[in-house]
């Protein structure tokens, strides 16, 4: 079985963006994490099962755009992602639209999924200054990111859903950032390894390979979007790469590129 994954932040694109959409349909993925999508054309919903939320800002109130998962089959459940620390329980219902986690059937193969979007702000330190933070925040960085509260949510997930998992999207963080300052990026990553992950972009193309245009002078040097499966997927990848910058930038059609990878099962 051949299966095609894309994960791509299309810059809070709508139902009326046609040069996006129909870049995602030219793409003849079976799963799409995307991220930034305010709505979706009908077209879409003909083709794609759809599960989506709308992402949360720093202050709590909903953002104008959803997180979602897409996928050509059947989304045969939600998976409820949990910790074992009270206040992690409650920063994971604060981003309960910043990691859409499911588990879709593909010709009776399943998969468990979950398109991140990671904001570009930590949680606010008045939240949980008062708890012990130690076990869950990055050695480097004194803050807390929706990563740490991903990462601690799939330790206690993953041992309970024995299908591989898929996880991807865009995570604000890039190794690049770590260049003058440690601020942990790169264990962002590592700790992704330690729970059996594969980071398919970077593994398959031996280098860290930028997905971000910087608004800033328009530097292409950051790969803040990662797409990470479980090994027993990894280990039949075909191939992986960005989709050329020209083509996106120039456009217009997002600051960031989509990963597209492919898999023979």
């Amino acid at each position: 079985m051949q299966i095609r994954i894309v994960s791509w932040n299309i810059r809070r694109a709508n139902k009326k963006n046609t040069l996006v959409w129909n870049k995602i349909l030219s793409f003849k993925a079976d799963i799409l994490l995307l991220q930034e999508v305010t709505s979706f054309p009908k077209h879409i919903y003909d083709i794609y099962k759809i599960k989506a939320r709308k992402a949360v800002t720093k202050n709590g109130t909903l953002q104008s755009f959803h997180t979602a998962v897409l996928v050509k089959h059947e989304i045969d459940a939600e998976i409820k992602l949990f910790s074992k620390i009270d206040w992690v329980n409650k920063e994971l219902a604060f981003f309960n639209g910043n990691l859409v986690a499911c588990r879709v059937n593909i010709n009776n193969k399943y998969f468990n999924i979950i398109s991140v979007y990671s904001p570009a702000w930590p949680v606010k330190m008045s939240k949980i200054k008062q708890f012990d933070i130690s076990q869950v925040k990055l050695e480097n960085n004194p803050d807390v990111w929706c990563t740490e509260i991903l990462w601690d949510a799939l330790k206690n997930v993953m041992p309970l859903n024995k299908h591989p998992w898929i996880v991807g999207g865009d995570f604000n963080s890039s190794p690049t950032f770590d260049k003058k300052v440690n601020r942990g990026n790169q264990e962002i990553i590592d700790r992704m390894y330690s729970l059996g992950f594969k980071e398919c972009l970077k593994e398959y193309k031996g280098k860290l390979t930028p997905t971000f245009k910087n608004p800033k002078g328009g530097k292409i040097i950051h790969q803040m979007d990662h797409l990470y499966t479980s090994n027993e997927i990894f280990k039949n990848i075909k191939h992986c790469n960005v989709i050329d910058y020209q083509e996106i930038f120039q456009k217009s059609l997002s600051d960031h590129l989509p990963i597209v990878a492919n898999f023979q099962l």
